[in-house]
Parts: C-alpha cells; sequence; structure tokens
C-alpha cells in the first residue's frame, strides 16, 4: 500500500483546502450519480458469483463431512474475526493517503486472492484444503467487504443516502437473480466452471469499476500507529450511539439465520436440488429488485422508525409461515417475504450514516461491524446448536427471530434516550463530511 510522503507543512496546505474540495466534490451531483453507477457496477459483478458460489461452499463443506455445527461455527469464527478485522481495514482506509484513494488499495489487494480461492475450491477433495480455502476467501472477502462498501457512504451527501442504499440493493437483486436462476441450473451440471466463472466476473467487474470510481478528496492522515481501541473511541464519543450499535448489531440475527441455513433447510427438509432452490430464491430477489428503491425512499421520507416496524412484521409472517412449508412454492413464499423485508434493514444503519462523521466514515462503520459481526458469529453458532439439539431448521429461524424482536424494543430505546437527554452530539458533522460543528441529533429520524 504505497502513500505519498509529505512534509507538514503540504499536509497542513491540503488540510486547510480540504473543506473547500469537498464542497465542490459534493455539489457535482453529475459526478455524484456517475460514481454511483460504477458503484453499483461492482457490486453486479460480485453478486453476481456469490449470490450461488458462497451456499455450494457451505453444502460442498457438508458433504465432505462437516457437520451443521461445524459449518455455524467456522461461519461464526469468520464473523468474530473480522469483527476486529474490518476495524482494521476500515481505519487504515480512512487515513490512507495514495493516489489510488482511500478504498481502492485495498480492494485491489484482495482480489487475487478471492479469485484464487475460488477457483481452487471446487477442485480439491480433502476436507482441511477445504477449509483452509475458505479461510483464504473468508479473510479477503472481509478485506474487500471493509472497504468497497464505504464508497458508496463516501461519494453520496447525506440527503440520499438511503436511496443510494436502495439502488444498490436492486443492482444486487437484479445479479442474485440472474444467479439464483442461470448459476444454479449450471452447479448441477459442472461446479468447477461455475467457480470459474464467478472468480472471473467478480474480479472484473470490480476492476472495472474501480478505473471509474473518483473518490471524495478527503485528506485525513493518521496522527498515531493504529490500535483496536481507537475506532471505537472515534465512534463512540457520543456514549448515547452505543446503545444505537447494539441495536443495528442484534437487528441482523434474523436475516443472517435465515441466509445460513436456508439451503440446508431446502435439501434436508424439502428434499430440493439445487437448481429448485435457485429458482425459489430467484423470486425472491425479482422482488428485491422492485421494492428496494421504494424501500430507500421510505426511509428517508417517513423515518427509520416506520420502516423498522413493517420489517418486524415481515419477519413475524416468515417464521410462522416456516412452520407450514412442504414444497418449492413454500420456499418461494418465504424467498419472497425475506426479500421483501431485506430492503429495510438499512434502516438502523441510516440512523447512524446522518450523525457521522464522514472523515470517520471507517471508524463509524468498523465499529457497528465489531458490534454485529460479533453478535451474528455468536448467534449462528448458537443457531447450529439449537438445529444439532431439535433436528429443526425452523427453530433456529424462531431463534434469530427472537434476537431481532429484542433489537427492535433497542432502537425505541435509543429513540427515547435522544429525545429525552437533549444535549449536542460530541461525533460532530460540518457540511458534508468534514468535521468541526456539533451536530444537533435529539430527534433522530
Amino acid at each position: 500500500m504505497v502513500e505519498e510522503n509529505r512534509s507538514p507543512e503540504q499536509d497542513s496546505a491540503r488540510l486547510t483546502s480540504g473543506t473547500a474540495d469537498l464542497a465542490r466534490f459534493y455539489a457535482d451531483r453529475k459526478l455524484m450519480w456517475r460514481n454511483v453507477r460504477w458503484i453499483n457496477f461492482g457490486y453486479f459483478g460480485t453478486a453476481l458469483s456469490m449470490t450461488i458460489v458462497e451456499p455450494l461452499m457451505y453444502l460442498r463443506l457438508k458433504g465432505y463431512g462437516v457437520s451443521d455445527s461445524g459449518i455455524g461455527l467456522l461461519t461464526s469464527a469468520n464473523l468474530w474475526g473480522v469483527s476486529f478485522l474490518v476495524m482494521y481495514f476500515s481505519w487504515k482506509s480512512d487515513h490512507c493517503t495514495s493516489r489510488l484513494g482511500r478504498r481502492t488499495p485495498f480492494v485491489l489487494l484482495a482480489l487475487p486472492f478471492i479469485a484464487f480461492a475460488l477457483i481452487c475450491f471446487p477442485l480439491c477433495n480433502a476436507k482441511w484444503m477445504l477449509v483452509a480455502l475458505m479461510v483464504v476467501y473468508y479473510f479477503f472477502n472481509d478485506m474487500r467487504a471493509s472497504t468497497y462498501p464505504l464508497l458508496s457512504i463516501d461519494c453520496v451527501s447525506k440527503e440520499v443516502l438511503a436511496r443510494v442504499s436502495g439502488l444498490v440493493a436492486v443492482m444486487i437483486g437484479v445479479a442474485g437473480f440472474l444467479s439464483s436462476r442461470v448459476g444454479a441450473k449450471l452447479a448441477d451440471v459442472s461446479q468447477t466452471r461455475l467457480f470459474i466463472l464467478a472468480a472471473t466476473a467478480t474480479t472484473l467487474a470490480t476492476l472495472l469499476a474501480l478505473l471509474r470510481i473518483q473518490e471524495p478528496p478527503v485528506f485525513h492522515p493518521a496522527t498515531g500507529s493504529f490500535n483496536f481501541l481507537k475506532p471505537v473511541k472515534v465512534a463512540c464519543r457520543d456514549k448515547r450511539l452505543l446503545v444505537l450499535m447494539l441495536a443495528i448489531a442484534m437487528l441482523q440475527a434474523f436475516p443472517m439465520v435465515f441466509k445460513t441455513w436456508v439451503w440446508f433447510y431446502s435439501k434436508s427438509k424439502l428434499g430440493l436440488t439445487i437448481a429448485d432452490t435457485g429458482v425459489a430464491l430467484s423470486w425472491g430477489l425479482l422482488i428485491q429488485v422492485v421494492v428496494s428503491f421504494p424501500a430507500g425512499w421510505l426511509i428517508d421520507r417517513v423515518g427509520s422508525y416506520v420502516a423498522l416496524c413493517i420489517e418486524w412484521s415481515l419477519m413475524l409472517v416468515l417464521a410462522v409461515a416456516a412452520l407450514h412449508v412442504s414444497s418449492v412454492h413454500g420456499l418461494t413464499l418465504l424467498m419472497i417475504l425475506y426479500f421483501l423485508f431485506l430492503p429495510l434493514q438499512v434502516a438502523g444503519d441510516t440512523l447512524l450514516w446522518k450523525i457521522m462523521d464522514k472523515a470517520d466514515t471507517g471508524s463509524y462503520t468498523s465499529t457497528v461491524a465489531l458490534f454485529r459481526n460479533f453478535s451474528t458469529g455468536t448467534v449462528i453458532a448458537i443457531s447450529g446448536y439449537v438445529i444439532k439439539w431439535t433436528g429443526s431448521y425452523v427453530a433456529a429461524f424462531w431463534f434469530g427471530f427472537a434476537v431481532s424482536s429484542v433489537a427492535l424494543i433497542v432502537f425505541f430505546i435509543f429513540r427515547y434516550i435522544m429525545r429525552t437527554d437533549r444535549v449536542v452530539c460530541s461525533a460532530a458533522v460540518a457540511g458534508e463530511g468534514g468535521a468541526g460543528e456539533p451536530l444537533k441529533c435529539d430527534s433522530p429520524a
């Protein structure tokens, strides 16, 4: 990671001109929407590959003797690990001064290792090799996931954050629809060919996107060496935000439990093929394409708390419906419900995005990731043992739903705190992305 060598005088001059440069950057709406298009293109290539490849990796592990609880622990170990890795990579990218930008160098470093792991995975027949490749994939995908998504926050003005997130979900939905329809059929014919195509698609799409994206001129060099407490200290200057971060973390429980186990549920309980499951998944992804942007509009215009209540209602309906599913048509209904509420998941994050300082985006998002990944990893590990003890994937779904229900209560506790404790937030935002004047945040959206 090559960074520019500058004198203290040059750093001071650049910091002084930074506010004006940022104002011009965010005033250029044409540039903003061009960036959004290319960011979405990168998401498209990744979703086209990973929607079908990741569940196939889990199924292959199980086929070589890894139990449900073992897969749950492997997934959880990755989430626990990324809880800290995302803090490191996000903080490093926040303070990166490379000519390539803040986020781009880290994504470029991760791509070849992700491609290597994907290409080799279907060629290996030893359980220990599959697990080792899974670890390589996890680590470098975590690096990419810690930095690339920050572009859609960095490059966008605050008043359209949720709508841009909705557009990202639309693009992911379109790619996922194609992946689950075509990729699932190809998987039944040749998984090796599918993995090679996936590695090629995600690499080329991300490279092309990075060449076209112009990152904002944020110059934010580090004032000291990294330690894991630094991002947390930045993000938690206002201690009330700890309550919000806890709620965001717990809300992820049900979606992640369902995503982790639905392919096993489909195969073990319903006896469906990969192609059948892919078709059921594709209809849900098509629904996501339709509702993602309206969901973002709803969050921006009506408020996050309304969206969170709608999301909880849809999760409840899914959890109840899972008790009665016995065919591919029932699975299709579950997938539709899942992708109806998934775009509303961003409502909690949006509350934080509208408060935080964009200069320290990585510190805020990585601290949320610390809470979210550690919480989700623990929930998935427990859900694996719930399946082992009860023999029921539906029991795991209900466990995840219970945790997400507690999250909804915590969101409203945060709302109550912010409305009654009318003090000035110490996590400040001046204009569009610079630190400075404190922000009044006694009534979050």
